[in-house]
C-alpha cells in the first residue's frame, strides 16, 4: 500500500474518481456540497494498492482540518483509511499544528475514536448527512 502526498492540480483525476464513487454515487451527496474551494489549497493524499487505480483519498486544510476521507468499498477494512488518516495527522504535525480536527459522519465516528479522535457530542447536518466534530491532540 502506498500513499501519495499531492496537491489538487496534480491528483485531481484520482481524487475525483474516489470521491465521486464514495460520496456522490454511494452516499448520495450532492456534487455542489462535495466540491468546494478548500480543495485548491489543501494537501491531498491518495492511496494505492498494487495497481495504478486509487483506493482512497483524504485532504488536510491549512487550518488543520482533515476531511473527505474516502476508501472505495472493495478496499475497506484493509487499513487504507487508517493509513490515510495517520498520514494526514503526521503532515498536520509537521505543519506545526498541535491539534487536528474533522467533521465525522456519525455512522463512522467509532473509526475515528479508534484513531484517538474525541467528539464534542454535538451532532449537526453537513452535506445532507449527520456529522459530529472531532479533535485529536497531535
Amino acid at each position: 500500500m502506498n500513499i501519495l502526498t499531492s496537491d489538487w492540480n496534480s491528483s485531481k483525476e484520482q481524487l475525483k474518481f474516489v470521491r465521486t464513487q464514495v460520496f456522490i454515487i454511494e452516499q448520495g451527496v450532492d456534487p455542489v456540497d462535495e466540491w468546494d474551494d478548500e480543495d485548491q489549497d489543501a494537501i491531498h493524499f491518495v492511496s494505492f494498492g498494487t495497481t495504478a487505480v486509487p483506493t482512497g483519498s483524504c485532504r488536510l486544510t491549512e487550518k488543520g482540518q482533515i476531511g473527505r476521507l474516502a476508501v472505495l468499498p472493495s478496499y475497506r477494512h484493509q487499513g487504507y483509511g487508517e493509513r490515510l488518516l495517520r498520514k494526514a495527522v503526521q503532515v498536520a504535525r509537521e505543519m506545526g499544528h498541535r491539534q487536528a480536527f474533522l467533521n465525522a459522519q456519525v455512522d463512522v465516528q467509532s473509526f475515528y475514536e479508534k484513531q484517538g479522535f474525541r467528539s464534542d457530542g454535538k451532532v449537526f447536518l453537513e452535506a445532507g448527512k449527520l456529522h459530529v466534530r472531532m479533535t485529536r491532540d497531535i
